[in-house]
Order: structure tokens, then sequence, then C-alpha cells
């Protein structure tokens, strides 16, 4: 007798590892990718905030024709709300001294670090005046002539 075979239905294990290999990559590629933008928008937030900081001190010489002791308590008068909160939950210090005013930033994260620093520093006034991005937990202070 001869059997007849009909064409196989479904589909084979090697189809379905292929599948998912595909959507591993894809689920991958997706989580570094948002990584990546995520910490891009966090280093543009500080930034903004550091422009505000630096705006709010250069309106005080302004007003007053020399900086004066501002702290980071008798700014929140000048600046936006949570504007002296970080993205990842510190709050930025600022000191006066001098003609000069120092902005300090705790525990900037390593993934964070290397682009808000060089676009802080892009900023012919400021200088960092301590701090490392290689530490897992680093605080950087820049200093604003």
């Amino acid at each position: 007798m001869l059997r007849h075979h009909r064409s196989m239905l479904g589909v084979t294990l090697l189809e379905i590892m292929l599948v998912l290999a595909i959507a591993g990559m894809i689920i991958v590629m997706s989580v570094r990718y948002y990584q990546s933008a995520s910490s891009a928008n966090q280093s543009n937030t500080v930034l903004q905030q550091a422009q505000a900081i630096i705006a709010a001190e250069e309106s005080t010489v302004q007003t007053y024709a020399a900086y004066q002791p501002s702290t980071s308590t008798n700014l929140t008068n000048i600046l936006p709300k949570n504007a002296l909160t970080t993205p990842w939950g510190t709050t930025i210090v600022v000191t006066t001294t001098g003609s000069t005013f120092t902005m300090s930033f705790p525990s900037v994260p390593t993934s964070v670090c290397p682009s808000f620093n060089a676009a802080m520093v892009a900023n012919s006034r400021i200088t960092v005046s301590s701090g490392s991005c290689g530490a897992a937990a680093s605080t950087m202070d820049y200093l604003y002539q």
C-alpha cells in the first residue's frame, strides 16, 4: 500500500529557535538604546540645571555688582522648583567664595559623567575643581569664574 504524505503542518523547532534568537537580539539592542537615551537625558537635565544656577549667580552680580555670599538655600528663591535636585536624587550644592562660586554635583553616575563633564568644561569660564568620572559614585565640583 502506498501512503500519501500530506504536507507537514506547524513549525519546526529550528524555526522557533530562530525566531527566539532574533527576538532576543531586538530586546538586548532596545535595552541598550534605552539606557544610552536615559543617560543622555539625565546629562541634559543636569546641564540645564547648571545653566540655571549660572544665570541666577550672574543675576546677583548684575544686581549687587559682585557675587553675594549665596548658598543652595538662598538660591531656591531665584531658581525654578526642584532646580537643585539631580535626576538621580541628590542635591546640587552651591557655595560662593570671593569672585567665584562652586557647584557640586554629588553621586554622578559613571554613565552620565563623561558627557556632562565635557558639556560643562565647554564653557570657558567653568573649570573642574575636583572629581573624577572613573569612580562609581563621584562628586564633580565645578568652579565658575
